[in-house]
């Protein structure tokens, strides 16, 4: 067995020109939308969405603060209009090649009285061409539509640009013999030609060809309906995982081609697989040619001389006569084989002349060797079980989430009916948590994934547990996806840590941190929050690839510098401890993180010559403010005030002993002493308080500091 990959094949120029400049913008942190899906593709598309890029079928379902793109399919000239109006943010990823289409319509609007778009009447890129045609625009898909328009006309022709050239060509060729003024422009890309053409060339030499592609791409199934004509046995799939190796085994050569809106990585994974397959075919093959070249030889002389059949036995025959009762059928034996209506697994409403044709080779089980008059009995109803049961199995999306009903218990859990086969689901697999008796789900729907198939006995193995995991993943998703930076969202407090406080904001637990609880110091989150509580908290942080919130609490508080005038004025009289002791002063706690300076010269009311000589460390004292300074975070404290407050309210309350002491000298009864021999000391007690006084500047920016 031999590969070809086209080199053709995947993302086309502007396709790839959108999506990188989707991922570009999104990785950036910009929240974007797509005007439509991206691309034709649903495992790309849901890639986008994992990475928050959502899409939207209308402009007004665009929210606050999304810029929305224009895919490259193009859009006609009233949503840009209603873009503009609406004041939302755009960018226009449209195709360059679509965009010269949509030029070349605007520019001859009033130049011809009829615009012809060729194309898919549904596919975005055609809506988005007759948009720029106005009224004067229609589509056709094939020359017989162009008939109902009259003949006399001047018209243009303009084509989807991924539409098979031989049909865009066939449309071209008509225009110009029914029309009296044709203009044919060059619509369709030089990028879809290679890849037909390419296309082409792989199926003429191969057995089988695999067409990469979703289901819904017009230019993938415009590739599909292309191979067809050049090789027998093309198989449409979307992944890797619709590749059966055990089905393409008997072929040689097998061709891999991929329409414009398949990923590189889908490509890569069905080539990855195919080339991996290729080794271990070719190894077993010339093993498996002597081995069929024997029973063939060892069939044909054993065919020379007696065909036997017997009851049970799956043979292949050819019709040979139909009619509405019964078929015949040439299965080899001596007796034709004869399959009865009731026999034959047709639909209701079906008649066997709608399936079955004279010549066709079909597969038949023996039900009896005699009918009585000499023929073989056959039924179809079997194969049709079997080829229904793989068509089932064959399109069954593994990873999609089902629903069923629950019919009866049985040991080790439930049964159910899926599509009309059996299915199982586990105890285990039932829900998250444990539940006891099983009967309570019996007659309940529930949402189910498969988790396993028994192809010999037609059987599911379902999990509903799996979907609900599912669905709260995808939920979550949703909720981070709403959470923007900077936000204030109501919370419960959860559960509470040595670290800090979980909280549930919307269905999904962010962590309030410790140190985010408070300005001040905590010791434990037990001492400001409790369990149940709510909260309003401000998300910090939002990280959906890791599914971690990080909130704020003391965020939505004030600081404590900021409230401090509100409760100390010049004139309180304080408490507080001492914290730490400066050459300068001391530090007193008034509450946590507010701090007072009391300089040294406020210690006391006498000269000292340390701090330490009136203050310790953690001792409780009083003082009075004499400044508040909220912008410098600056209080400044004197103890000496205080001091000489209480000293005058004694005087005053003992007047006899005040007129008793020796009165102080009015300023103009003052007698000024010159300097001694020592008038140097003084001066340095001059210079030393100057040198407390920058000691307090630097006090006080020390503190600002810390």
């Amino acid at each position: 067995m031999k590969t070809i990959l086209a080199e053709n094949a995947g993302f086309c120029f502007g396709v790839k020109r959108a999506v990188n400049r989707t991922m570009e913008l999104s990785d950036s942190g910009v929240k974007v939308v797509t005007l439509g899906e991206l691309i034709h593709n649903t495992h790309f598309i849901n890639e986008l969405k994992e990475k928050g890029v959502g899409t939207i079928d209308d402009v007004d379902e665009a929210g606050e603060g999304v810029t929305v793109l224009i895919r490259s399919h193009g859009e006609a000239p009233s949503v840009y209009r209603r873009l503009e109006k609406k004041g939302i943010p755009y960018e226009d990823l449209t195709c360059p090649i679509v965009a010269r289409i949509h030029d070349k319509v605007r520019d001859s609007i009033d130049e011809f009285d009829r615009i012809i778009v060729a194309g898919k009447k549904t596919h975005p890129e055609v809506i988005g061409t007759l948009g720029w045609a106005g009224d004067k625009g229609i589509v056709v898909q094939s020359p017989e539509e162009l008939h109902s328009i009259p003949e006399e006309q001047n018209v243009l022709l303009v084509g989807q640009t991924t539409m098979s050239q031989k049909v865009y060509d066939s449309i071209a060729d008509e225009c110009r013999k029914r029309f009296s003024k044709c203009t044919v422009f060059d619509s369709i890309c030089k990028n879809t030609l290679l890849r037909q053409k390419e296309a082409v060339e792989i199926a003429k030499k191969s057995d089988c060809i695999l067409v990469i592609g979703d289901r819904n791409s017009s230019n993938t199934r415009e590739l599909y309906n292309l191979v067809k004509n050049y090789c027998e046995n093309v198989i449409f799939i979307e992944d890797a995982k619709d590749v059966h190796i055990e089905n393409l085994t008997s072929y040689d050569i097998i061709g891999i081609i991929a329409g414009a809106s398949a990923p590189a990585s889908i490509i890569g994974e069905v080539h990855a697989l195919m080339e991996l397959n290729e080794t271990q075919v070719n190894e077993t093959a010339e093993v498996q040619e002597t081995v069929s070249e024997t029973e063939t030889n060892f069939a044909e002389e054993l065919e020379k001389t007696f065909k036997s059949i017997r009851r049970g036995q799956i043979v292949t025959g050819f019709v040979v006569h139909v009619n509405d009762d019964e078929i015949a059928v040439n299965i080899g034996y001596k007796a034709d084989g004869l399959i009865k209506l009731e026999n034959m697994g047709l639909e209701e409403g079906e008649k066997p002349a709608d399936k079955f044709h004279e010549g066709d080779e079909i597969e038949a089980q023996i039900v009896d060797l005699n009918d009585g008059e000499g023929n073989v009995v056959l039924s179809r109803k079997k194969i049709e079980s079997q080829l229904k049961w793989k068509e089932f199995v064959d399109n069954l999306d593994m990873d999609a989430i089902y629903e069923c009903t629950v019919t009866k218990t049985i040991k080790g859990g439930v049964l159910t009916k899926f599509n009309g086969y059996d299915a199982f689901i586990p105890a285990s697999q039932l829900t998250e948590k444990y539940v006891e008796d099983l009967s309570t789900f019996v007659g309940q729907n529930l949402l189910v994934k498969i988790i396993d198939v028994d192809k010999k006995k037609k059987r599911f193995v379902l999990s509903n547990k799996a979907a609900l995991i599912e669905q709260k993943e995808e939920q979550k998703k949703m909720i981070f996806q709403s959470f923007e930076q900077g936000s204030v969202v109501r919370g419960v407090v959860k559960r509470l840590t040595d670290f800090g406080a979980f909280v549930d904001v919307g269905g999904v637990d962010g962590l309030l941190h410790v140190t985010d609880m408070s300005w001040s110091r905590v010791a434990h989150p037990k001492d400001i929050l409790s369990n149940g509580q709510e909260i309003d908290v401000k998300i910090l942080k939002v990280d959906p690839e890791k599914g971690r919130i990080s909130l704020g609490y003391k965020q939505l508080l004030p600081k404590p510098w900021e409230t401090v005038t509100e409760r100390y004025a010049v004139g309180d009289v304080v408490k507080g401890k001492v914290v730490r002791i400066a050459p300068f002063g001391a530090f007193v706690e008034l509450e946590p993180t507010i701090d007072g300076l009391v300089h040294i010269s406020q210690v006391t009311n006498h000269r000292i010559e340390k701090v330490e000589d009136a203050l310790q460390l953690g001792q409780e004292i009083e003082a009075k403010v004499l400044e508040v300074n909220p912008e410098k975070k600056r209080i400044s404290l004197s103890i000496r005030a205080l001091m000489n407050d209480r000293k005058a309210a004694e005087a005053a309350e003992n007047p006899a002993e005040e007129e008793a002491a020796p009165k102080r000298p009015r300023k103009e009864e003052r007698v000024i002493i010159p300097p001694k021999e020592n008038a140097t000391t003084s001066l340095a007690d001059l210079f030393k308080a100057a040198e407390e006084a920058a000691n307090f500047e630097e006090a006080v920016e020390e503190s600002e500091e810390e």
